[in-house]
């Protein structure tokens, strides 16, 4: 077992970790009443920035040797991971009504699932 296998394995770990967080913080949320969102906003924010680090090291170890098709959905798998993250950002914010707050969770649970749906695809093409 060498080094680089230790690290892509703690980085997929982190992005899934990530991804739980972020999108299990969303469900909550949307289940629980988002002025919940306040209590555990710190781990929204440390999930997304999990995702963003691990996931550009991953792209960055792909890119180079990438198979047909992974380039445009890589690409819509990182616009709606980004809808993600900057909905869970800014469902803590002050300012937002509370039907505007759960119109954007919903949105964003939405996005997540495309967004998991995508990362199962991506990683097994061949």
């Amino acid at each position: 077992m060498d080094l680089m296998f230790v690290v892509n394995t703690v980085l997929r770990w982190a992005h899934m970790a990530g991804a739980i967080t972020v999108l299990g913080g969303l469900f909550r949320a949307q289940i629980s009443g988002l002025p919940a969102v306040d209590e555990y906003r710190h781990w929204l924010t440390a999930g997304a920035l999990a995702l963003v680090a691990s996931g550009s090291w991953q792209f960055v170890q792909k890119m180079s040797a990438a198979p047909r098709g992974w380039h445009i959905l890589i690409g819509i798998k990182i616009l709606l991971g980004l809808h993600v993250i900057a909905v869970a950002l800014l469902l803590g914010r002050a300012g937002l009504s509370e039907a505007r707050r759960a119109r954007m969770a919903r949105g964003a649970i939405v996005s997540g699932w495309i967004v998991v749906l995508l990362g199962a695809v991506v990683h097994n093409l061949k």
